[in-house]
């Protein structure tokens, strides 16, 4: 299949208002950081904790196990996965606000253009399903004046408008206009209270006193983690999503969590088309995907020399350019 028959197939799969689902790879490109520099950082801390256990994960690390499995391997004191829940927290949070403080408001800003497109036919809505914890997809709604759903209210970025006719024009429109984020493994802005209450502090410089994070590291324990609040609630909205949505477009997630793949494998196996976006298919993707004979997919991954290479139901190619990268991808469809 040429080009332009890919573009054209594309297009046809993600016409009807497609449920986004974001991964690592969708804000690693934001300066977000990778599983294995979370590693690195989580290991810089090995002098300071007494935990064999945490010796041993480290051991791991450094003999090439990838954190996820390294921290299912490992048998770690509370008081030590709370500790790396922390420091989880306090790398992503200021490589998020170092994003944050840099002008993005008018900048290329692939994410926001992406919900911008979306948005623009009925139901005048985006749907967004992530595992990541950071604030990337709320800078994008709010760059185009869109109302947040995330179950908890407020937004992030506001403009200088004075009261007028096309102010109040504008309101109207974003109460209209809606992008529903559900963050299935928490978000750097929510915060457990010692008392048990849940609150949302947003753009939190640090964790507040007598506050722990609510993001679920990774590893066995987030599926037993998120069977308690916020995380079920959040994960239903999620699964009813994936049930509504026409099709998907799935930004560089590897297809490796629970949470999120078994409404959606259900999905496309029922005939819903998806479409990847990847700088490399993880061997799950093509395992759920490739392998399973899905009928409507096309994955993008990243080729050598700028080129990129499509995978669809009984063939695959390569072309000149880097459309597995969101940016490119955009000008295509």
């Amino acid at each position: 299949m040429d080009l332009n028959g890919c573009i054209c197939l594309a297009q046809t799969y993600l016409q009807n208002n497609p449920l986004i689902v974001l991964g690592s790879g969708a804000s690693m490109p934001y300066g977000l950081p990778s599983m294995g520099m979370l590693a690195t950082e989580i290991c810089k801390n090995h002098s300071s904790i007494n935990d064999e256990g945490f010796d041993s994960f480290c051991n791991l690390l450094d003999t090439g196990w990838d954190l996820e499995s390294a921290l299912d391997a490992s048998t770690l004191k509370e008081e030590t996965q709370n500790l790396i829940r922390e420091i989880v927290w306090r790398y992503i949070n200021k490589c998020d606000l170092e994003f944050f403080e840099k002008d993005r408001m008018d900048s290329d800003f692939a994410i926001a253009k992406l919900f911008a497109k979306v948005i623009q036919p009925a139901p005048n809505k985006v749907s967004v399903v992530t595992t990541n914890y950071d604030r990337i997809s709320e800078y994008a709604a709010d760059i185009i004046n869109a109302t947040i759903v995330t179950g908890f209210e407020g937004s992030l970025i506001r403009k200088l408008d004075v009261p007028s006719q096309s102010t109040y024009i504008k309101r109207i429109r974003a109460r209209e206009r809606t992008v529903e984020i559900w963050k299935v493994h928490g978000s750097l802005d929510w915060f457990l209270s010692d008392d048990g209450q849940i609150r949302s502090y947003p753009l939190s410089t640090k964790i507040p006193l007598n506050h722990s994070p609510m993001i679920v590291p990774p590893g066995k324990d987030k599926y037993s983690k998120t069977h308690s609040e916020p995380y079920r609630t959040i994960i239903t909205q999620a699964d009813a999503a994936f049930l509504n949505a026409s099709s998907y477009l799935c930004i560089g997630y590897g297809f490796n969590d629970e949470h999120i793949q078994p409404k959606l494998l259900n999905e496309i196996k029922k005939g819903k088309a998806i479409v990847v976006l990847a700088k490399k298919m993880t061997e799950a993707c093509r395992k759920h995907l490739v392998d399973a004979g899905i009928k409507k997919y096309i994955i993008f991954e990243s080729a050598a020399d700028g080129k990129t290479a499509v995978y669809s139901n009984g063939w695959n190619e390569v072309y000149d350019g880097e459309y597995w990268n969101l940016n490119e991808f955009m000008k295509i469809w």
